[in-house]
């Protein structure tokens, strides 16, 4: 039987919790880079989103995040690692599906607009949209 979505839960009257702060948390652990924020905990050290992830849900949070903000080409320009966005990208989303399934949570993309990408948002969509589709992405938060 095929979970309940957003929509559907939130018909019925649920309340949706929503656990966010992964990059502070990880920050915290010493697992990511005070400044400069970029996500690449998720290829150097993927068991530890992992394990936020699963502590998040443990902790009530309905929803499980992919760890994905920043993990934009100029972000990662700045630490070098430019070319391994679209791996960081799909990792941070498989890793966020798998513990969403494993216990029945809903899954959410998280993305930021780039500082050099001007104009609407739906530009920044069209450049995630592969990732959309690919992982069944309804919403993003």
């Amino acid at each position: 039987m095929k979970p309940r979505g957003l929509r559907e839960r939130l018909a019925a009257g649920e309340s949706i919790i929503c656990g966010e702060g992964y990059m502070w948390e990880l920050e915290r652990r010493g697992y990511l880079q005070s400044g400069v924020f970029t996500p690449e905990v998720v290829l150097d050290h993927p068991e530890r989103v992992s394990n936020i992830h699963e502590e998040y849900v443990h902790a009530g949070s309905d929803i499980v995040e992919a760890f994905t903000y920043y993990g934009h080409r100029e972000k990662m320009r700045v630490i070098g690692r430019e070319d391994e966005l679209e791996n960081l990208n799909m990792a941070a989303l498989r890793m966020a599906k798998e513990v969403a399934v494993k216990h029945g949570c809903l899954m959410a993309g998280n993305i930021c607009k780039p500082p050099s990408l001007h104009g609407p948002l739906y530009l920044l969509l069209e450049h995630f949209s592969d990732f959309l589709d690919d992982f069944g992405i309804i919403r993003i938060i």
